[in-house]
């Protein structure tokens, strides 16, 4: 039942995406079932004609029909086949969407949780259904609908024969079908068993692959490492495949037995019915092609009904994929509240899915519209935690973070991730065009001159003069020759740009100057106040001397705020954060 459900979902589906593939599929399978009906029936006649009354024009009235049953069926049935691949391909479109969808709705933290990653590459399995497509499994159950045409005209044909041999032929039919859903339903197993295999295997080659690995794969000398790991677990599939080849063979084994006996049967049968005079020579021919194409038609329908069976595997796979929980889009969706802005962190702590103990302890702390707060500590103390469950990239595992009042994970979470502009340390460019890097989904609306100067503000103008097409040079060179390599600190810059376009109300600035050089740094900090201007702001930085642009400091140290005041206030106190501004400030002096 759960396979056949999962065809009731693929129908829904592709009756959504596209209606026409399945109204081509039902009529290419009326016109693929009265084509064969017709090269068993007409020639019968055709043959009577010739052994009898050998009428010219009666054998020519015959010859006709049959070619023009022919022609224009097996005309049309190439038109709904060409058109049926085109519409395949675009309803296959439709559920890579839907699944890449699906994905990027996932809360943040199931990227990182290896038990939802082989989830998702088990549900990756119903598009490719076997290495078929999802196509093939909807082909099965159209071949279904086929078949019962087929049958209808051929057991008309064979209703005048001997009833056992047509039971003998369905037994043995039977029989193999049994031993072949056995086979496949193992070999369903061993394919979702490969799954985590192969996404290891996957992730390797790209580590090969992959530019960004390019320069630690050279300098450290793990070029043969790597490899071995790719042979490692390609190994290890093939492991599976071995033994899918040894199952397969044994049931193709039986299957040519099986047909060696219906052959061998159906022609010895009707041999001797002609020698007794029982039936003729058109008859011999007749009974011949329709009880083989009974046996064909009778295997095709087992292998179909079996296709779909086996498939139920990956649909299950599929289903858990798409009912993992997106916790971030539940609860009351409230409208964002309107601005000013106040955040705060209510006794909070949170522990990371998995582990035993907390990364935060009990922060509580206030961001007040328009206030510029800096997090300083080493590193493991929680500041870059404390920022992701600002993002709400995370939710608290004890107590709540509120925006005017109201429990942040009451928002709408959409609405709430517009609220925030951030540059995180370990941002990521994209493959495009500079300003599509900026403006992302706007880009084709926005006007350059206003990118331009963001670029500007954000300390691009130099490259900006120096670059072939200005903002429509691509970044890298994936897609484009004349792209360009941007330097670390460049990168940085454009991460800074993306920031200043969104002009959300809030932005995180997580080490946004890690990567400049000191004339860079220098001018970003001059223009600090300029660029976080009516602006909510948190300040991430290894460099002490960035928190005297801000209104207050928080010194975080083992997941707790343990230091908490302006920049004076907290030299003055002689405390950690003191300690810390000392000892960078002693290498400027």
């Amino acid at each position: 039942m759960v396979a056949f459900k999962g065809i009731g979902f693929l129908m829904r589906y592709t009756w959504r995406f596209e209606k026409r593939y399945i109204l081509y599929q039902i009529a290419r399978q009326i016109l693929v079932a009265v084509v064969p009906l017709s090269d068993i029936i007409i020639p019968k006649y055709i043959i009577d004609e010739l052994t009898g009354g050998k009428r010219v024009e009666v054998l020519l009235g015959w010859i006709g029909l049959l070619l023009a049953i022919n022609l224009l069926g097996n005309w049309l049935i190439n038109f709904f086949e060409g058109n049926t691949f085109v519409l395949k391909g675009k309803v296959f479109t439709k559920f890579q969407t839907m699944m890449a969808d699906q994905l990027s709705k996932s809360d943040f933290e199931r990227l990182e949780d290896p038990t939802f990653l082989d989830t998702k590459a088990k549900a990756e399995k119903f598009l490719y259904a076997d290495g078929q497509g999802f196509a093939a499994v909807l082909g099965s159950a159209f071949n279904i609908l086929g078949q019962i045409f087929t049958f209808a005209g051929i057991v008309a044909v064979i209703m005048t024969l001997n009833i056992g041999i047509v039971l003998g032929f369905v037994l043995l039919i039977l029989i193999n079908a049994f031993y072949d859903s056995r086979v496949r339903k193992q070999l369903t197993v061993w394919d979702l068993e490969k799954a985590p295999i192969e996404r290891k295997t996957s992730y390797f080659l790209d580590l090969v692959e992959n530019f960004a690995f390019g320069k630690e794969i050279r300098i450290y000398g793990i070029r043969e490492w790597i490899v071995s790991k790719v042979h490692e677990h390609l190994q290890e599939s093939n492991r599976f495949y071995t033994k899918q080849t040894k199952l397969l063979n044994r049931t193709r084994y039986i299957s040519t037995f099986t047909n060696f006996i219906l052959k061998g049967v159906t022609y010895v049968y009707l041999a001797f019915s002609v020698l007794k005079n029982v039936i003729g020579i058109g008859d011999f021919t007749m009974y011949v092609s329709a009880l083989l194409n009974f046996s064909n038609a009778m295997k095709s329908l087992m292998d179909s009904l079996l296709n779909i069976r086996q498939f139920g595997g990956y649909y299950d796979a599929l289903k858990d994929y798409m009912d993992v929980p997106q916790r971030m889009y539940e609860g009351k969706q409230q409208p964002v509240p309107a601005g000013p802005y106040e955040i705060r962190f209510e006794d909070v702590s949170f522990r990371y899915p998995g582990q035993s103990a907390d990364i935060l302890k009990h922060i509580s702390i206030t961001l007040h519209s328009g206030e510029k707060l800096s997090i300083v500590g080493e590193n493991g103390a929680g500041k870059t935690t404390f920022v992701k469950l600002l993002c709400r990239l995370y939710d608290p595992t004890e107590g709540r973070i509120t925006l005017n009042g109201v429990d942040i994970r009451d928002l709408d979470y959409d609405a709430y991730m517009k609220l925030i502009g951030s540059v995180f340390q370990d941002y990521k460019l994209l493959a495009f065009t500079l300003k599509e890097n900026v403006a992302f989904q706007n880009s084709d609306q926005e006007d350059d001159s206003r990118i331009q100067g963001i670029l500007t503000r954000s300390g691009l103008g130099t490259l900006l003069g120096r670059l072939p097409k200005g903002i429509h040079t691509h970044i890298y060179h994936t897609f484009a020759e004349d792209g360009f390599d941007p330097s670390g600190g460049e990168g940085q810059k454009i991460a800074l740009a993306r920031a200043i376009y969104k002009d959300a109300p809030v932005m995180i600035l997580d080490e946004p100057t890690a990567a400049l050089d000191p004339r860079a740094e220098y001018e970003i900090y001059q223009n600090f106040s300029q660029l976080t201007s009516g602006k909510t702001t948190v300040f991430i930085s290894h460099r002490m001397s960035s928190s005297k642009f801000c209104d207050h400091i928080a010194l975080f140290k083992n997941g707790e705020i343990v230091e908490y005041g302006t920049h004076d206030e907290l030299m003055a106190k002689n405390g950690g954060y003191r300690e810390l501004f000392n000892m960078q400030a002693q290498y400027y002096l």
